[in-house]
């Protein structure tokens, strides 16, 4: 019964709860938002190296080249990018009890006339990590490599459908055709790499005519997200010339907006929801100095205090349930219309500016 005087009270004096149901939504979406555009953020800047299982890539950038000893055609390495042992590399990562999985690769420019692409060379042999992982990302009917020295290739699909490349064709690399076997989609990781053209190792190798089993690129696995303090001080104890990449160093590369969002996401929900409680507080407030008369009247004809107090109790239920509701359907809209286009990109090759 009570509930039900409650209600026709609410209603009758609709206009005033409208108010207060309104303010009260608008803040409590504030709050769902913040929460949502945070995690969102924080997603897209950990997406590429999860996606990848690795938590450090390891590369030697280059700084003393000599700009006259720089070949402008063909296949070469690339610019910014100095190599490495892959032997030497490969024995001292193996032995660090922080490690679970890595993966090597060699990364090259192709020049001609028209345009510039990046290859990378895989070895078919190391574990799904890193780039690596193309093979989960291939397209229905493509295959990955059937040796370290086929003459074949795995070109990415937005390129290879610009330029009208299709599997089963060929592919032309230094004046040789090389075999397309597969046409890989990144879709949701399409911010791993710039990368258009995929070989096996020693495929890459020979490319550049090399005679040394070198590297430029490692994508490290580990264990346990918590080691990478440990792992980071035994790598660069190593190798203190190589450049350790971890997700903060790729933040580097998104504004500063969404870096502050993902480093301080959580202060910024609990900053927000502080003063959302107290801006809430004083709406409830002002709402029941509205209806102060009303309790007035009610402990004058005889009401116990306990009644009147369940009568705010479910009021204020009402009130903020309706509230609640109507904040959800707002986040259900920003969740389809507004988040999406919330987007950063996170290259993970040589072209970024570290």
């Amino acid at each position: 019964m009570i509930g039900k005087i409650i209600l026709n009270n609410l209603l009758f004096y609709r206009k005033k709860v409208v108010l207060t149901i309104g303010l009260l939504s608008l803040l409590f979406f504030v709050t769902l938002a913040s929460i949502a555009f945070t995690d969102r953020i924080q997603r897209l800047a950990d997406r590429p190296l999860d996606a990848m299982e690795t938590e450090i890539i390891l590369q030697k950038d280059q700084t003393d080249k000599n700009p006259a000893d720089i070949k402008t055609q063909g296949v070469i390495f690339p610019f910014n990018l100095q190599t490495f042992s892959k032997k030497s590399i490969e024995t001292s990562l193996q032995a660090m009890p922080e490690i679970k999985n890595f993966s090597t690769t060699l990364i090259l420019w192709q020049f001609d006339l028209k345009d510039n692409k990046t290859i990378v060379g895989i070895n078919p042999d190391d574990p799904k990590t890193g780039l690596r992982k193309i093979e989960d990302w291939l397209m229905p009917e493509g295959n990955f490599f059937t040796g370290d020295f086929a003459k074949e290739v795995i070109l990415e699909r937005h390129f290879a459908t610009l330029f009208g490349y299709k599997r089963g064709k060929t592919y032309p690399i230094n004046g040789q055709d090389y075999k397309i076997i597969g046409i890989v989609d990144f879709k949701e990781e399409s911010n791993l790499s710039n990368a258009q053209i995929f070989v096996p190792y020693k495929t890459a190798l020979g490319l550049v005519s090399s005679e040394n089993t070198v590297i430029n690129q490692v994508y490290v696995s580990l264990k346990n997200a918590s080691l990478l303090s440990n792992a980071q001080k035994n790598i660069t104890d190593q190798f203190p010339d190589l450049t350790i990449i971890t997700k903060d160093k790729l933040l580097k590369n998104v504004s500063a907006f969404n870096r502050l969002i993902y480093q301080f996401g959580n202060y910024f929900i609990l900053a927000t929801a502080l003063v959302i409680f107290t801006l809430s507080f004083f709406v409830f407030k002002m709402h029941r100095m509205e209806f102060k008369n009303q309790m007035e009247i009610l402990k004058t004809i005889g009401w116990p205090s306990s009644e009147i107090g369940r009568w705010k109790l479910i009021e204020i239920a009402l009130i903020v349930g309706s509230s609640l509701v109507i904040s959800v359907l707002l986040l259900f809209i920003f969740n389809f219309t507004i988040l999406p286009n919330v987007q950063f990109d996170s290259l993970l090759n040589q072209n970024f500016k570290l």
